[in-house]
């Protein structure tokens, strides 16, 4: 029997992933890790391909003539990936695989979690703005960013599931319904029926003596009545407007596609081929999507705007409101938001973690401060076609009471700076500074460095913080130069567990100890994708009175 199994090279563990795929225990397969794929008991072994994702897996000299075999390592990649088993003269073969991520990361949930905050601070801080512009719910003539596209795809999945919950199960209305019959099929015709009858069509005597009818009637009877039905039927409006909204999300991935392969770099291969593959997947989700049209409770409703509106139904049925919260979901990941920190794979999860740390910062700096201090007109760029672009690059937004928050700001040597204040050794470029100026001699500047490590991880990071801190420097009149920092500390999604003292408590937690931080103005706090809004902000009033607590 042909078989593709998957090897562990560590362990040397086995297990099948087609056909009929084992079950695995999660982190069997995981970042970092090198796996064997091998294909026994095929006699097209000598001429198969094995593709993850679109991208062919080199080949390894196979043992006997009907086994193929090919090394994998999944890198830096947590989440679902799709393989493709090719065999000349047979149908490729399709399944996936489940990787998970390093013990010192977090899960592709929290990618999720990133991308679906990141877009919902840019839509309220743009609410804040000065701009009067809507954010268009389309891909305009720009191809989406590549991070939007792994936050749809994961919704795809969950999409599905949904659907087929619904599908089971759907939610139904008795609607009334009129029946044109013959006289002779009306057996269960009402007395109102049949005198509502009598108003249209023929009318037909009754010849048969004695008569079997009512007296009433004297012998005569519509040829054809009017019955009245109630029927169960599926055409609800929530179900007109989920279709519409399957309908929208399958033609957005579609536009989306031809975009992707309009749009190929030339020159850079590695480019070139993501486009390509990203194309490929879009099309892809678009016939997913479209599949689940074809479900009886959208097949049989009418149409509506694509655009689902807060009924009873989506609030008290816990399937339609997981529906309805997808609906948000996607309405998110299909609005017209760009910027180069979107355009990430979730192999760089890292970068995608500054960025969030800054918006979730600058959006709780308003509710901290009042939104009468923040000004974020630097930090969006509207086009004409009613996109939005995020400027997330060297970006400084005040929000209030003084205070600003400045992502990837660049210092540079001291001395060819015009307020002389900068690095004393190389250009350093933290990646969020809150700053609060009173007067050149007199501010206050916080270093906040955004790691996503966790565990001993952390420890490695140490060394930026203290870097920052100790070469960042302002040269005084005298020509003596003085540390502008006030306080370091990383962000990080690691929850610590703390003890008593922070000598008793070791590392990494001991960064997060209180005492430890307000003694030294410097350690870590936690920033973890899926906290609230009050928790970030907590977060935030934390860090600025362990900085400043005892400085005039």
């Amino acid at each position: 029997m042909t078989a593709l199994l998957m090897r562990n090279e560590t362990t040397g563990e086995t297990w099948r992933v087609w056909p009929d795929p084992d079950a695995v225990v999660p982190g069997t397969v995981h970042e970092t890790g090198s796996y064997l794929f091998e294909l026994r008991g095929s006699g097209a072994a000598a001429t198969a391909d094995l593709l993850i994702d679109d991208v062919p897996l080199e080949a390894l000299r196979a043992q006997t003539p009907d086994t193929a075999r090919w090394r994998w390592s999944p890198g830096f990649h947590a989440g679902t990936v799709e393989a493709e088993l090719r065999m000349s003269g047979q149908a490729p073969r399709r399944f996936e695989v489940v990787t998970d991520p390093d013990q010192r990361k977090l899960t592709r949930d929290d990618f999720d979690a990133m991308v679906r905050e990141i877009l919902d601070d840019t839509f309220a801080l743009f609410s804040l703005s000065s701009f009067r512009k809507a954010v268009a719910r389309g891909t305009g003539g720009r191809p989406p960013a590549i991070a939007r596209l792994e936050f749809l795809r994961s919704r795809v999945d969950e999409l599905e599931a949904v659907v087929a919950v619904i599908a089971s199960s759907p939610r139904r209305v008795l609607v009334a319904d009129e029946a044109v019959l013959p006289y002779h099929r009306a057996s269960c015709a009402t007395g109102p029926e049949i005198l509502r009858s009598f108003r249209s069509g023929r009318i037909v005597r009754e010849t048969v003596k004695p008569s079997r009818l009512p007296a009433q009637l004297k012998g005569s009877l519509p040829e054809r009545i009017r019955v009245r039905q109630r029927l169960s039927s599926l055409d609800l409006p929530e179900h007109r407007q989920m279709a519409a909204c399957l309908r929208s999300w399958a033609a957005w991935l579609g536009v989306a596609a031809e975009l992707l392969e309009r749009s190929r770099p030339e020159g850079d291969a590695e480019l070139r081929h993501g486009a390509a593959a990203w194309a490929h997947r879009c099309r892809r989700l678009s016939r997913r999507i479209s599949n689940l049209c074809a479900a009886a409770p959208f097949a049989e409703a009418g149409d509506a705007p694509a655009r689902l509106v807060l009924s009873a139904l989506f609030r008290n049925d816990p399937s339609y409101r997981r529906f309805y919260r997808l609906w948000q979901d996607m309405n998110l990941g299909i609005a017209a938001v760009f910027g180069e920190f979107l355009n990430l794979p979730l192999a760089r999860t890292f970068e995608l973690y500054e960025l969030w740390c800054f918006l979730r910062l600058v959006r709780a700096g308003s509710e901290e401060f009042g939104p009468t201090g923040l000004d974020v007109r630097d930090l969006f760029i509207s086009d004409a076609a009613g996109g939005v672009t995020l400027a997330a690059g060297a970006v400084t937004v005040p929000v209030g009471s003084g205070w600003k928050l400045c992502f990837q700001k660049q210092y540079r040597e001291f001395w060819i700076e015009p307020d002389r204040r900068g690095s004393y050794s190389r250009t350093m470029t933290p990646d969020v500074v809150a700053s609060h100026e009173t007067s050149q001699d007199e501010s206050r500047l916080i270093v906040l460095d955004a790691k996503y490590r966790i565990n001993e991880g952390l420890s490695d990071a140490l060394s930026s913080i203290h870097t920052y801190r100790d070469a960042l420097v302002q040269e005084a009149e005298s020509g003596r130069t003085k540390g502008i920092v006030t306080a370091a500390y990383l962000l990080t999604p690691y929850v610590p567990v703390l003890g008593s003292g922070y000598r008793d408590t070791p590392m990494p937690g001991r960064l997060f100890h209180p005492s430890y931080r307000a003694g030294f103005r410097f350690g870590a706090v936690t920033l973890r994708p899926g906290m609230t809004a009050a928790e970030i902000a907590a977060t935030l009033r934390l860090v600025v009175t362990d900085a400043t607590t005892g400085i005039s």
